[in-house]
């Protein structure tokens, strides 16, 4: 892209000034950008942006993937399934330096079972089913937090789990929890079986919240753009290629 002569103004606050940059271009020229023209969030990569399902395309490929995840557990648990909450469509309101964004944010329901099984086994045979289709999707294998090769490391939140839940055993917690990332779709996890609790506290705190005691949960998610404005959004990147975005100064 050439030599960046100058990057601009930055500081947060909603009357900040839109930063800009002045570089000089392949043919000697100067260019100043300015980043309120940028179509994405500050905090957003465009290429993951590109690389995801296109808006349109967005919802079938959730249905499909939680179509395959559900069925194959169901065949081999026998497990029956119910949707809470409602999809939606959020467009991203502000890209972070007084622009507009042009991308928009899904959230699917969440699937969640009505049962399942409490020994560490059937759940490594779960997550193993999961991350099969996800792999396969290309959001990859679902990575759970905490896992046990960071908790190795992290005496701190060994004592939070033991504190909170009386193990730092992941063989033994009542509940895993993960998600499948690639670029900016995502894929969420939750298992939850109380009975994995000797001490009983989490049969009674699950009781009295009515959530489900013995449970998967999945939502999908993505942020992505518009098949309509792929064209515009592509043109409207070209100045800023090469660029690192600066900090955001508005709050959107």
């Amino acid at each position: 892209m050439g030599s960046v002569a100058v990057a601009a103004l930055l500081g947060l606050g909603a009357c900040a000034a839109p930063p800009t940059t002045t570089y000089t271009n392949e043919a000697g020229q100067e260019v100043t950008v300015n980043w309120k023209d940028y179509p994405v969030h500050a905090y957003s990569l465009p290429a993951e942006l590109l690389d995801a399902p296109v808006k349109e395309d967005t919802e079938a490929v959730a249905a499909e993937l939680f179509e395959e995840i559900k069925t194959a557990l169901t065949a081999e648990y026998r497990m029956e399934w119910e949707a809470r909450g409602e999809a939606g469509w959020f467009p991203t309101t502000g890209n972070g330096y007084g622009g507009q964004a042009m991308t928009y944010t899904y959230n699917s329901v969440e699937w969640r079972s009505t049962t399942l099984p409490p020994s560490t086994a059937e759940w490594k045979k779960i997550m193993s089913v999961i991350n099969g289709f996800t792999t396969a999707s290309g959001l990859g294998p679902v990575k759970l937090t905490p896992d046990s090769d960071s908790l190795a490391n992290d005496p701190e939140r060994q004592k939070e789990l033991v504190e909170e839940y009386g193990t730092a055993d992941l063989d033994k917690l009542y509940w895993w929890a993960g998600t499948a990332y690639s670029g900016s779709q995502w894929l969420s996890v939750n298992l939850v079986n109380v009975a994995r609790d000797t001490s009983g506290k989490a049969a009674k705190e699950y009781q009295e919240s009515e959530l489900p005691a013995r449970s998967i949960s999945i939502t999908y998610g993505t942020t992505t753009v518009s098949r309509a404005d792929l064209p515009t959004f592509k043109k409207a990147l070209e100045q800023f290629e090469g660029l690192t975005p600066p900090e955001p100064t508005t709050s959107d």
